[in-house]
């Protein structure tokens, strides 16, 4: 088994998630005051959202941060993630087919992209990397995953 990965994600990530995080709770707020007097217990209802924006603005984004890993080798590229269950992934570079950055409002408002590695298998992201950081990485990936006869 390779060593852990060692690169973390852009310290903003964790601004991002709880942007997205506060954009959530404003949903469960939404729903649970609509719902608020067809539900039995009235207004118990809205301690939810607080539930929510404890959980979901508090604590996920910092540990999801520091549990967020990458590593891009020769021969692979190696993610660790996860909140409560911690995933592992190895993607070989010769099952790369190709690929790509995104960034979508909220990443654009803090400086952020997604770099997304596509394989037969589907496509594993690297979320939340500074711009620069994540060109550099998309380039990094393109040019080994070429195979010796593109070269």
């Amino acid at each position: 088994m390779p060593p852990e990965p060692a690169h973390r994600l852009a310290p903003g990530a964790r601004w991002l998630w709880r942007l997205q995080g506060l954009i959530a709770t404003a949903v469960v707020v939404a729903a649970t005051s609509a719902a608020q007097s067809e539900l039995p217990g009235g207004r118990v209802w809205l301690l939810l959202p607080v539930a929510v924006l404890a959980i979901g603005v508090g604590a996920v984004p910092e540990l999801r941060w520091r549990r967020w890993r990458y590593e891009v080798r020769d021969e692979e590229i190696d993610l660790r993630h996860g909140t409560i269950w911690v995933t592992r992934t190895l993607v070989p570079m010769l099952r790369v087919q190709h690929v790509d950055t995104t960034r979508g409002p909220l990443e654009q408002l803090f400086g952020l992209a997604t770099v997304s590695v596509h394989s037969a298998a589907g496509a594993t992201t690297i979320p939340a990397l500074e711009d620069a950081d994540a060109a550099q990485l998309r380039d990094r990936i393109a040019a080994l995953a070429r195979t010796p006869d593109e070269l």
